[in-house]
């Protein structure tokens, strides 16, 4: 249990200190200021609002994800793994880090609106849109960073080309369901990627919010995340330096 905390706690202070961290998250808190500080008269219900919000949530995510990777070099990633005695249970710790992250994503996604609730300039939240959220913001981010950390180094061999690889597989995650509405014929080779896109079809306004509705959402979310995961570790473990 200590080697799994002192592996937590090495991981967060040197992300915490990269700028390739420091970048989108500041990106993500600006993204989403904007985007609640311009609402005038919103209208009935702010699920249009949480549910983009959620789409920015999910691609800093994934832009997260991606890096996390590159915040070690190989030779004390190679160290790590040897105090752990297990390639496995190295990544699965990183895992539980990147769960960590997406938590912390979720708590400012859902942080903002629910601070600018007590000042006026949102609705007022009651718990449960606030409990609600949380899980589908966290649900989200979670299989962000799990499907950004399949582009690996040692996963996509054209190292060059796995960050366009990153972006075009995100840009096709959050169009899924208009590209599904539109072709589809694409239906099933798209549900490899998280619905993340759809989650304003299924529920569109708060009369739809149910718990049973978001607990799908977000187990189905992280459902996605865990695959991603375990494919990952899989790989790595297979594919060693």
């Amino acid at each position: 249990m200590n080697k799994t905390q002192s592996l937590l706690y090495f991981h967060f202070f040197t992300l915490i200190k990269a700028p390739k961290f420091i970048i989108p998250l500041g990106v993500f808190i600006f993204l989403q200021l904007m985007h609640y500080m311009t609402v005038h008269n919103p209208p009935a219900d702010f699920f249009s609002y949480i549910f983009l919000s959620e789409l920015f949530t999910f691609v800093i995510a994934v832009w997260l994800g991606h890096t996390s990777h590159n915040f070690i070099d190989n030779t004390t990633e190679q160290l790590l793994i040897l105090r752990t005695k297990s390639h496995i249970k190295y990544y699965t710790i990183h895992t539980i880090f990147l769960f960590n992250i997406s938590t912390v994503l979720a708590l400012i996604g859902i942080g903002i609106p629910t601070i600018l609730s007590f000042t006026g300039f949102f609705y007022q939240f009651t718990f449960a849109y606030f409990a609600y959220s949380l899980l589908l913001f966290l649900g989200s981010s979670f299989a962000g960073v799990s499907l950004g950390a399949l582009f690996h180094p040692r996963v996509i061999p054209q190292k060059a080309e796995a960050p366009f690889y990153a972006i075009f597989t995100c840009l096709i995650a959050v169009t899924r369901h208009p590209i599904s509405q539109a072709y589809p014929f694409l239906t099933y080779p798209l549900r490899l990627l998280p619905n993340t896109s759809a989650h304003h079809a299924i529920i569109p306004n708060s009369a739809h919010l149910t718990f049973p509705i978001v607990a799908l959402l977000f187990l189905t979310s992280l459902a996605y995340g865990l695959i991603y995961s375990a494919i990952k570790i899989y790989a790595l473990s297979k594919n060693k330096f």
